[in-house]
């Protein structure tokens, strides 16, 4: 049975979590136009499903998803409930009244988080993607974490720049296991940042 996505009846947020529905993190000038980060609120669904979307034409991550408003509905749901019980962090990126990107930590084991982010063509570069890290180390550690992972593909430079940039070490690579919609391969760079 889906969990409703928001319900406005307080109670359902005392004791669950320190989720609160659309709350702004930070908010910041990128090259003069503000850029929040926020937690999700109900009205997110269809900008939510629309932004996976341009992600996967775009082709930023390795995973494609093809989102119909009830595939949509379903993972919105998930990250939802998860964020209530605290077994997640999950940051929507917003300019201009529309969702840009998204990032998220999440427990993998003791003290041990998975982090990844993904930002749309248009805002990269811009020093997003920096910040995003930034903060979600933050609420890595407001969850517990000591120790962060991600995967990213080798044919992701940019992506790769920002996290050595914040820190993280390679420390595994998967030769080839990435196939391109070309046809082509390309590496799974496994990387961790220790004793945040």
């Amino acid at each position: 049975m889906p969990v409703e996505p928001f319900s406005n009846d307080e109670d359902d947020y005392k004791g669950a979590s320190s989720m609160q529905e659309g709350r702004i993190i930070k908010t910041f000038q990128t090259n003069g136009v503000d850029t929040t980060f926020r937690w999700p609120c109900a009205a997110d669904l269809d900008a939510f499903i629309e932004m996976h979307r341009t992600l996967t034409r775009e082709e930023v991550m390795c995973r494609r998803l093809e989102l119909d408003r009830d595939s949509g509905r379903m993972m919105f749901e998930d990250i939802v409930h998860d964020l209530r019980q605290d077994k997640l962090g999950y940051i929507l990126v917003e300019q201009d009244g529309r969702l840009v990107g998204e990032g998220f930590t999440n427990s993998s084991g003791y003290q041990y988080f998975t982090v990844g982010l993904a930002l749309i063509d248009r805002v990269r570069g811009m020093g997003i993607g920096t910040a995003l890290m930034w903060t979600l180390e933050e609420e890595s550690r407001r969850l517990g974490a000591r120790r962060l992972f991600l995967s990213v593909w080798s044919a992701n430079p940019s992506a790769i720049h920002v996290y050595e940039k914040v820190g993280y070490n390679e420390c595994g690579r998967r030769s080839r296991w990435v196939q391109m919609d070309d046809g082509s391969e390309c590496d799974m760079i496994d990387m961790v940042k220790l004793d945040i």
